[in-house]
């Protein structure tokens, strides 16, 4: 039980490692495509936040699954319905920051990217790769 806590745990902290230091460079980067109040209506800046974000969320749904001493895929979904509780809670903390769309796109890909990280280290474990097995 606690190795699972601990995986979820591990993907869920660098999912948000990455994908609140990302944002604040891209901020500071892109600084004049927000107004006063911190909204974009920037679609190229947009998609790229949400292609970063699905990169991140893939990458830590993979370690939650692999990190997991079994059950890869249902950890790896754990992880994407408290990552859906948590992009719901900021999507109606922020809801004035960027146009509706983005944030019905940002829900609405939760739970892949996360089916997509538990799946592909499921897909390892099918192939038998090298260091396929459940970390210890």
């Amino acid at each position: 039980m606690m190795r699972s806590i601990a995986a979820v745990a591990a993907g869920f902290v660098v999912i948000a490692i990455l994908s609140f230091g990302t944002d604040a460079i891209v901020r500071r980067s892109f600084a004049n495509a927000y107004d006063a109040t911190g909204r974009t209506d920037s679609v190229g800046l947009l998609l790229l936040t949400l292609a970063y974000v699905g990169v991140y969320a893939v990458a830590g749904c993979y370690l939650t699954a692999r990190l997991a001493a079994n059950r890869p895929l249902n950890h790896a979904l754990i992880l994407g319905l408290l990552g859906l509780v948590f992009t719901g809670a900021g999507t109606a903390f922020a809801w004035a920051t960027a146009p509706a769309w983005y944030h019905v796109i940002a829900l609405a890909t939760v739970l892949p990217w996360a089916w997509l990280g538990g799946r592909l280290r499921e897909k390892e474990l099918e192939r038998g790769t090298p260091n396929a097995a459940p970390a210890r």
